[in-house]
């Protein structure tokens, strides 16, 4: 990348090749950018930010190989790395015509990812990147942290439906320089659609086992202000017994153009009731839950000259019930679990490009409590549960973080070069570090190789400290866990085809877990083992195939993992499940003038055993492959599909002893009026 420096009154902007987009990374440099060459793969995730237009003291004149696709959109978080890590990027445009019907289905086509669904359509699931726990992934919406204290089933536990979403982010590694505790093994960042669409959308899906699914949205824009408003609801009858669901979303997303910057306003509510058949233990299936989420924040963006500060506040209630026994309950049992959790906080972050490069910092404070009448510590009078007058909060607990981070990124003609590290003060475990190192070097045009180090740590959750029942104990002893990441790979850009390949290793200590011994029935939680994970990534998509008119769009990736545990002859409830091996792919294609199809398929071999009820036998995974389709219609603005989960009707399970769902047909159509612009 060649430089030079002089300053200027006016910014000016010039390009031999580009692709008209809104969201262009160039925006959120500021700087005078000559491109020759645009290439895709790459987008980090940090704190929201605007890309309008002011005046500049300082320009670069350079040749610049950078996707303009996926860097920065106007509401969603700004890179805190500069083209060293490969996140994988899902669009709205890829995902929109494959058979998935919610987040977790999509995240599952992802081949990196490993989602272990507890029930279709979006009822529960745990997302684990590369081998990490559901604990160890930080899960930002439009950039801010929504992370569940309480526990990691709860962090999906998002107001929107598919239908919001433009694009979704995927960091595989720690984020833990920026984040600070939390982004241990990933992050991922779900973003909502894009101010400047003006349209209202309407969308309804039924199929068997009394599945109804409904969806209505709206973008417009009122003189300054963009607005996005969503709402959706889903229900059905189970697909075996007990698991019935009735979930409702309502979301709304704004940015406003103000005199001192660009303000964004997002919020949100859910509300989820559905049968856990099985879900935390096989002994007493008959479970039930009712959830209810509320997460609000509000950002601002201010740019002066090369400086630009981001002050944001955010806030999420997440109110949890949970039935051990659904319709009749032995006379041991003293009552439902009740859980109120209340995170918020404040982030400024900072960024600014010099002329040694680009650097960005910020602090953040976030508290985190929980009332409960199971989890904390004693409270010395109870608190009354809002509607009921046998049960109170008992129990309590409340903890606070406060991290602060600094990031540099140095341009040296093909080399990049980014370190920074963050610091983190807990109220309950005191001191951490955490640093990290990219590079990037472009070996030409086409293709760039790549490295990283950095090391990660996470706090445990609530639930880890506290939860005491029939089949479970915590532990309030319990030490935050730790691991140090390397990765090194190679990322090609062509015009037809995109593929990246990495290698990666994580050496993981004091890991967290539910383990007992052969002869026990209670899971505890302990700082039980040392986890060394080695593995790779090979991802490639096809995003041109003229030559071939009835294929639209082909993606393939496969991931590797091995993990050298040392887990002191004791079984493990998590960790050591992990996906040895997982293909996903994905195609679209058509078959005659107007109909579509496109699939989905994955299969994968998981490493690790579970206790199968009732025989108390210890069974390891068995591999399979699942197949889902969709066969669709287009016209003027018009969708009409039918969706065919799990086609060949395979009988399988992603955890323990939790049945999945088999072939589940459904139809329905989306409509789509657009608005005519200014």
């Amino acid at each position: 990348m060649n430089r030079s420096i002089s300053a200027f009154s006016t910014r000016r902007v010039c390009f031999r090749r580009w692709g008209n987009k809104s969201y262009s990374v160039f925006a959120s440099l500021k700087a005078l950018v000559k491109v020759s060459v645009l290439s895709a793969s790459y987008s980090l995730l940090a704190m929201p930010v605007v890309v309008n237009a002011q005046t500049d003291t300082i320009s670069f004149n350079t040749n610049v190989d950078i996707d303009e696709v996926v860097i920065s959109t106007p509401q969603a978080a700004s890179t805190y790395s500069e083209l060293m890590r490969v996140v994988t990027v899902v669009t709205k445009d890829e995902f929109s015509q494959l058979p998935v019907t919610n987040l977790h289905e999509l995240l599952q086509s992802i081949a990196s990812v490993d989602i272990r669904q507890r029930g279709g359509h979006g009822v529960q699931a745990d997302l684990m990147v590369r081998g990490g726990s559901f604990d160890q992934v930080l899960i930002l919406l439009n950039g801010v942290n929504i992370t569940d204290p309480q526990t990691g089933h709860h962090s999906l536990n998002i107001p929107i439906d598919i239908e919001s979403v433009e694009r979704i982010e995927l960091l595989q590694g720690p984020g833990a320089r920026i984040y600070g505790p939390g982004s241990f093994s990933g992050a991922i960042n779900i973003i909502t659609t894009s101010k400047g669409n003006q349209f209202a959308q309407v969308k309804a899906t039924a199929g068997e086992y009394g599945l109804l699914k409904t969806n209505a949205s709206t973008a417009f824009k009122l003189r300054k202000a963009n607005i996005f408003v969503a709402t959706s609801a889903a229900k059905s009858d189970g697909y075996i017994n007990n698991t019935d669901f009735n979930i409702h979303n309502l979301f709304a997303h704004s940015q406003v153009e103000t005199a001192v910057g660009e303000i964004d306003f997002q919020a949100g509510y859910q509300d989820k009731a559905f049968g856990a058949q099985g879900f935390y233990t096989p002994k007493y299936p008959d479970q039930f839950e009712q959830t209810a989420t509320f997460f609000s924040s509000i950002s601002l963006s201010k740019r002066t000259n090369r400086l630009t500060i981001t002050p944001s506040l955010y806030v999420r209630n997440h109110n949890d019930r949970f039935e051990l026994f659904r319709k009749q309950s032995p006379d041991w049992y003293q009552g439902h679990n009740y859980h109120n959790t209340l995170v918020w906080g404040g982030k400024v972050g900072a960024s600014n490009l010099n002329r040694f490069g680009k650097t960005r910092a910020g602090t953040e404070f976030r508290s985190e409590q929980i009332l409960s009448n199971v989890l904390g510590t004693p409270l010395s009078s109870p608190k009354p549960i809002n509607n009921l007058t046998h049960t109170s909060y008992t129990h309590s607990h409340h903890r606070n973080l406060l991290s602060l981070f600094v990031d540099h990124t140095l341009y040296l003609n093909r080399l990049i070069i980014s370190a920074g590290g963050s610091v983190s003060s807990s109220s309950t475990f005191g001191l951490d570090w955490n640093y990290g190192f990219d590079l990037s070097y472009r070996l030409w045009s086409k293709a760039y190789l790549y490295s990283s180090l950095g090391n990660a740590t996470r706090y445990p959750t609530f639930t880890d400290l506290f939860y005491d029942g029939p089949t479970n104990l915590g532990n309030i002893n319990l030490k935050p866990e730790y691991a140090n990441n390397y990765e090194i790979g190679l990322r090609l850009k062509g015009s037809s085809v995109n593929a990246n390949a990495s290698g990666f290793h994580r050496r993981a200590t004091d890991v967290i877990d539910w383990v007992k011994t052969v002869d026990e029935e209670q899971w505890q939680t302990m700082n039980h083992t040392q986890i060394n994970t080695t593995g790779f990534d090979i991802q490639a998509q096809i995003v041109k195939l003229a030559a071939i008119p009835p294929l639209k769009s082909l993606s393939v990736g496969y991931t590797f993992l091995y993990a050298d545990k040392e887990s002191q002859n004791l079984q493990s409830y998590y960790a050591l499940d992990y996906l040895k091996h997982k293909v996903a792919a994905t195609l679209n294609h058509s078959i005659i003038r107007n109909i579509n199809v496109s699939w989905t398929v994955q299969w994968q071999d998981r490493a690790g055993m579970y206790t199968a009820y009732p025989e108390n036998i210890e069974t390891p995974y068995t591999p399979f492959a699942l197949v889902n389709l969709r066969v669709y219609t287009e016209h003027n603005n018009f969708v009409a599909y039918i969706d065919i989960f799990n086609l060949s009707n395979k009988s399988f399970v992603e955890l323990g002893n939790i049945e999945q769902p088999g072939r589940w047909i459904s139809i329905g159509f989306k409509h789509t009026f657009y608005f005519p612009h200014d």
